[in-house]
């Protein structure tokens, strides 16, 4: 048997037991709860507990367990209607002119018969299934229900990565797992082996970006929990996520998590929950930093943690020259781009033009949403990402006015999760990554459809008369 017949052996035997377990998981959680979304629901949840290898051309092995819950999601109501929403319309059409794009960029930029085909499925499949994820997320009924499902699956997911992390920084797992490796010129370097990578092993940024994500969820459960062991329980586990968000020392990630957080805390007047939140991240963060820094064996570990901690969020950062790079990409390359996922390849190939900047070299791709997508798509595909993303910041408004007139906490923690997701996405590639833009992709869908009172009357009934009601109020958001 040569070798790549036993690694397309490998790799399917394995693709085959991560759709089987999610199959499984999803139908046991679904009969535990007695709702038949909650298993899809927390199937595309816990897409960043799922490690990132290749299985064949572009798909992953995270790309799966949203794909299982989707067709999970579609299997219960296969047939869909056209929304009235304006705002969720604008946001399709922009979806579409993108996706367009993209097609047309991997037409261009595939490089023969072979990879036009493998970029083209790229270039189309990425967005139709998570326009699928946030379309069969708004139309699972009732909305109070799904909502508080996807809150609570995100946070125990998110609580699970962060134990995680911080185990593996603490005590080194084989390979290194869950830790990426420190990198010449940062403080941490020969002081610390490396940062928080999570159980997905990509960048700490996108594990950081699910914690962005996760926290504010996290404390409006809190919020509102019934019962003084709940309600502490949910306030310990974001404090968990938060301390394993510091140890990613994603600068990002810390400071929108940060500001976040703060909001609905002052918001909520948990005020009491706001210091225990700040000693338990501190007392976790310098612990596991100094335990875990010192068996790392560094000629450079510190005496004084805060000094380092404040040192990394002190580093240069090389943003200016990447947006530098993709920009010049996209003006060099106006009408189709250069194709996706090959900026590294681009700027490689003419260091002299790309790489050399102004702001100091340009070492990996845009980090940026909308200059990524205009390098890899050209100016349409730029303007469309933009107006993209001033859609998704107008709906999470929208989720935010809603949940200050309902006195819905978890309304206003999903709107605080989103804007963040989207500053963040201003300096990471966030959307081109599954286990982030899924997630994301299934907060917008389930909270973004979270109407008005009617949803409230029919939380009890049966999930055809909740349906029915939404049909004869009208309410926009609901029917997608």
């Amino acid at each position: 048997m040569s070798q790549e017949v036993a690694d397309a052996f490998v790799h399917g035997a394995l693709a085959l037991g991560i759709v089987a377990a999610g199959a499984a998981a999803a139908w046991w959680i679904s009969r535990l709860t007695s709702w038949r979304p909650a298993g899809p629901i927390a199937l595309i949840a816990a897409t960043p507990l799922v490690p990132r290898l290749p299985i064949v051309a572009s798909l992953t092995t995270d790309d799966l367990l949203p794909l299982v819950g989707l067709a999970l999601l579609i299997w219960e109501r296969p047939t869909v209607s056209v929304t009235a929403d304006r705002l969720v319309r604008a946001l399709l059409a922009l979806l579409a002119v993108a996706t367009l794009a993209r097609i047309a960029s991997a037409l261009v930029n595939g490089g023969g018969l072979e990879g036009s085909f493998l970029m083209l499925i790229q270039a189309a499949a990425r967005p139709l299934v998570l326009v699928g994820l946030g379309v069969y997320a708004a139309l699972t009924a009732p909305a109070d229900r799904r909502t508080l499902a996807v809150a609570t699956a995100l946070g125990i997911v998110a609580t699970l990565e962060a134990l995680f992390g911080l185990f593996a920084f603490l005590v080194p797992l084989p390979g290194d797992a869950g830790i990426e490796a420190s990198r010449h010129l940062t403080s941490l370097y020969g002081v610390c082996r490396g940062r928080i990578s999570g159980t997905l092993g990509l960048s700490p940024n996108h594990v950081g970006a699910v914690f962005v994500l996760s926290m504010p969820l996290t404390l409006a459960l809190a919020n509102r929990a019934v019962g003084y062991w709940k309600r502490w329980a949910w306030v310990l586990a974001a404090a968990v996520q938060g301390a394993a968000l510091f140890l990613t020392f994603t600068r990002s990630s810390i400071y929108i998590g940060a500001v976040l957080v703060l909001a609905l805390l002052l918001y909520r007047r948990m005020f009491k929950e706001m210091l225990a939140l700040a000693l338990v991240v501190a007392v976790t963060v310098f612990g596991i930093f100094s335990i875990g820094c010192a068996r790392s064996g560094g000629p450079g570990t510190p005496g004084d943690p805060g000094a380092v901690l404040g040192g990394r969020l002190g580093d240069e950062t090389d943003r200016l020259a990447l947006w530098y790079s993709a920009s010049l990409i996209m003006i060099d390359n106006p009408i189709f781009g250069i194709g996706i996922g090959r900026m590294n390849d681009v700027v490689a190939a003419n260091p002299q033009r790309y790489r050399d900047t102004p702001y100091g070299p340009a070492t990996s791709s845009a980090h940026n949403t909308v200059l990524l997508a205009g390098a890899e798509t050209g100016v349409v595909g730029a303007a469309a990402i933009l107006g993209v993303n001033i859609i998704l910041g107008l709906l999470a408004l929208r989720i935010a006015w809603r949940g200050w007139k309902r006195g819905d906490v978890l309304l206003m923690g999903a709107s605080l999760a989103v804007i963040g997701y989207l500053a963040q996405g201003m300096v990471n590639n966030l959307f081109t990554v599954p286990a982030t833009s899924s997630v994301f992709a299934l907060i917008v869908g389930a909270f973004a459809g979270a109407g008005g009172g009617a949803d409230n009357r029919v939380e009890d009934a049966g999930e055809g008369e909740a349906m029915a009601a939404r049909t004869e109020s009208g309410m926009p958001g609901e029917h997608l």
